[in-house]
C-alpha cells in the first residue's frame, strides 16, 4: 500500500484548538485552511471567520460568492480562496461595510478584535531569522511568511543592520507595502503580549529574561496591568509596545459576545 498524499478534509472534532467552533453541532468537518503564511493549528480559515464568526453567510456557497465580489481584504490584499489561513496579528478589512478587524490570542484562543481604519494600516510581526542573500544583501525572515530585504552597499552598513535586528524582536509594518514604521526589541521593560501556552492572550511589562542554555527554555517574567506576575517561554512572548502597546487589545465582554455568536458559551 502506498499513502495517496494529505488528507483534504478536516472534522471537526479533531480541528485545532484555536478554531472559535462547536465541535459536536453544526455539521461533521470543517474548512481546512490551505497552505499560507500560517500553519494550521495556528490559524482560522477565512471562511469559518465569514460564515462562523461575523455569520455574513449561512452555508460555504454563500461565502464563495462573497469572496468572489472582491470586497474582503487580509492585510490590504484581496483574498478570493476561503480556505486562506488567518492568522496572529493579521488584519481583516470588509470594504462593503467599512468593518476591520485585529485576529489577536485571548484565553487560548484567536479572537477578531474591532479596530478602527487609522489602526488598521499597520501591524506587528516578529522576526524568525535573518541570514544572507544575492549579492550579500541581508533579509529578515518574519513569522506571517514575509521577507524585508536590506540592499546594503558597505561593510559598515552591513555590520549596522547585524547589530540593529535580532531574532524574537517585533517590526511594526505599513500595510501593505510592509514599511518599518518603527523597531521593538525584545528586552526587559518592553511591553509584550503572550501568544501561546496556558497564558495566551495575557499583556504587560517585562520585568524580567532569563536565558537557557540547553534542553531548558529560555523564559519571561510577565507582570500584568493587575500586579500578577507570570513565567512563559521566551518564544511565547511578542513585544507589542515600549511602555504600553502599539495595538488595541480586546476586552472581555468583546470576546464573550464572539463566543456566544458561534456557540461556544451558553
Amino acid at each position: 500500500m502506498t499513502k495517496h498524499g494529505p488528507k483534504r478534509q478536516l472534522k471537526r472534532i479533531a480541528a485545532p484548538r484555536l478554531f472559535p467552533i462547536p465541535r459536536k453541532i453544526g455539521g461533521k468537518f470543517a474548512i481546512k485552511p490551505s497552505p499560507g503564511p500560517h500553519p494550521a493549528d495556528k490559524c482560522i480559515p477565512l471562511g469559518i471567520i465569514i460564515r462562523d464568526i461575523l455569520g455574513y453567510a449561512r452555508t460555504l456557497r454563500e461565502v464563495k460568492l462573497i469572496l468572489n465580489q472582491r470586497i474582503v481584504k487580509v492585510d490590504g490584499r484581496v483574498i478570493t480562496d476561503y480556505k486562506f489561513p488567518v492568522g496572529l496579528m493579521d488584519v481583516l478589512e470588509i470594504e462593503r461595510t467599512k468593518e476591520y478587524y485585529r485576529i489577536l490570542p485571548f484565553r487560548r484562543r484567536l479572537v477578531l478584535h474591532r479596530i478602527t481604519p487609522e489602526e488598521a494600516k499597520y501591524k506587528i510581526v516578529r522576526i524568525i531569522g535573518k541570514r544572507y542573500v544575492k549579492n550579500a544583501n541581508i533579509q529578515l525572515n518574519l513569522e506571517d511568511g514575509r521577507n524585508i530585504l536590506f540592499k546594503v552597499n558597505s561593510n559598515e552598513e552591513r555590520r549596522k543592520i547585524l547589530d540593529t535586528y535580532f531574532v524574537r524582536d517585533s517590526l511594526v509594518i505599513s500595510l501593505p507595502d510592509q514599511k518599518i514604521l518603527k523597531h521593538l526589541r525584545l528586552k526587559e521593560g518592553m511591553y509584550a503580549l503572550i501568544i501561546a501556552g496556558r497564558h495566551m492572550g495575557e499583556h504587560g511589562i517585562i520585568k524580567k529574561i532569563t536565558k537557557m542554555f540547553g534542553p531548558r527554555a529560555s523564559t519571561a517574567t510577565i507582570e500584568t496591568p493587575t500586579g500578577e506576575e507570570i513565567i512563559t517561554a521566551l518564544d511565547y512572548v511578542l513585544v507589542i509596545g515600549e511602555d504600553k502597546p502599539e495595538i488595541t487589545l480586546p476586552a472581555l465582554e468583546e470576546v464573550r459576545e464572539i463566543m456566544r455568536r458561534v456557540m461556544i458559551l451558553p
